[in-house]
C-alpha cells in the first residue's frame, strides 16, 4: 500500500494502530525532587517492572513510603533494587 507522506511522516489514515502493549508507560509513584522514596514502574509488552521501593529517612511508618495506593502492587511481575 502506498503510503501518503505529508514531511516524511505517514498522513493520519495510513497510521497502523498502535498495540497499547507496545508502549512504554512510566510512573513515579515517589521520589521526585526528595531524597528518598524513590519507587519507579515501568510497563512495556504486559510486563511490569518496578525499580526500588525506598523509604524517606525524614519520615516515619506509612508517610517514609512511595506513594503505592496509586497503583495495584499485585501486577508486579519483577522488583529491582538498586544501591
Amino acid at each position: 500500500m502506498a503510503s501518503k507522506r505529508k514531511h516524511g511522516a505517514l498522513a493520519p489514515e495510513d497510521e497502523e494502530p498502535v498495540d497499547p502493549s507496545d508502549q512504554l508507560l512510566f510512573l513515579a509513584l515517589g521520589g521526585g525532587n526528595e531524597v528518598g522514596r524513590s519507587c519507579h514502574i515501568l510497563q512495556y509488552k504486559g510486563k511490569t517492572v518496578m525499580l526500588d521501593a525506598g523509604m524517606h529517612p525524614a519520615y516515619d511508618g506509612l508517610a517514609a513510603l512511595p506513594f503505592y495506593d496509586e497503583f495495584d502492587l499485585s501486577s508486579v511481575d519483577i522488583l529491582l533494587i538498586s544501591q
